[in-house]
């Protein structure tokens, strides 16, 4: 089906502003670039809903480098059940060279208002700068800390899922596999929110969608040459790529959100077929009319906040 109306002006204007140019200085193209996800999809993004605390905290990260993070902590309102509530580690969209915690408060805070979740939103570290397995360490340190800090988190440690979108979706499909296989507790559940899950971007709809729907396949590449180290020989790496993994058993249950539209759509749902070929449950589900990024809108698009309820939900559900 055609676009949703209502992200079609979004995706004109887009169309219809002047290119950025590639040889900008990175952090005037990290600027002008965040500049332009605000002003399109984070614009038509509600505000965070009321009774829902936040606070700031420091997380030492260990690989590959000693270093350290920060996370922001969402607590939803109301006495928590006893053993603590289930938690979320959340990692944001923005192709790793882009996006913050604070870009994405609204979705955290709703999140957790509906799932009765803490939420974990993780400030890792950003390519180029630092690049592939940097992110995807800081992921795997976030999630240790708050096995490890759960009770002072109000969290109960069994009941903890991790998940996010885009390039989030990707570190928590490659952190999912990295606790299996360093023989760490495991999340409960994964949310992979329009993911990109194949570095190679050899799937169909990267193609069939990368032009004029938002996310382009000339800037899926440039993400990809700006997250790995080693382009060619790193692609297929199964930590960067979990879709080329070889053995997705024992992984946990997982939500896997995808849009018609998106270039990125065809890998989301084949990870999803891998993964419940190997004996993992999964929901499975296309979203018709959906560009990338467009469950954001949910101040413009009544579906993207079913969109985001349907995460909630899954959240609520499996974290029992």
């Amino acid at each position: 089906m055609p676009v949703a109306p209502q992200i079609q002006p979004i995706l004109d204007a887009v169309a219809a502003a002047p290119p950025l140019l590639a040889d900008l200085p990175l952090a005037e193209r990290r600027a002008a670039s965040n500049k332009a996800l605000e002003s399109s999809i984070l614009a038509f993004a509600e505000p965070a809903p009321e009774g829902v605390t936040t606070r700031d905290v420091n997380i030492t990260v260990k690989e590959p480098e000693p270093g350290r993070i920060t996370a922001r902590v969402y607590t939803p309102a109301g006495p928590a059940p006893k053993g603590g509530r289930p938690g979320y580690v959340y990692l944001h969209d923005g192709a790793w060279w882009l996006g913050a915690v604070d870009r994405f408060d609204g979705h955290c805070a709703h999140i957790a208002a509906e799932s009765g979740a803490v939420v974990i939103s993780v400030e890792y570290r950003l390519a180029p700068e630092f690049k592939f397995p940097w992110p995807l360490e800081d992921a795997y340190a976030a999630w240790i800390w708050v096995q490890e800090r759960a009770f002072q988190l109000g969290v109960n440690a069994d009941k903890v899922a991790i998940g996010g979108a885009g390039a989030g979706g990707n570190l928590a499909a490659a952190c999912s596999i990295m606790l299996r296989d360093r023989r760490q507790p495991t999340p409960v559940a994964q949310v992979l929110d329009s993911p990109i899950l194949d570095l190679t971007l050899s799937q169909p709809s990267v193609s069939e969608n990368g032009e004029g729907y938002l996310l382009t396949r000339e800037a899926l590449e440039g993400a990809v040459q700006l997250y790995l180290t080693s382009p060619r020989s790193e692609r297929t790496d199964p930590l960067a790529s979990p879709l080329h993994a070889e053995d997705l058993a024992g992984l946990p249950a997982a939500l896997v959100l995808t849009g018609e539209h998106d270039p990125l759509r065809d890998e989301g749902e084949a990870y999803a077929k891998q993964l419940e070929a190997a004996g993992v449950p999964v929901e499975a589900k296309r979203w018709d009319g959906f560009v990338h990024g467009a469950g954001e809108l949910t101040a413009l698009l009544p579906q993207a906040r079913e969109y985001r309820s349907t995460m909630a939900q899954f959240l609520k559900r499996t974290l029992v």
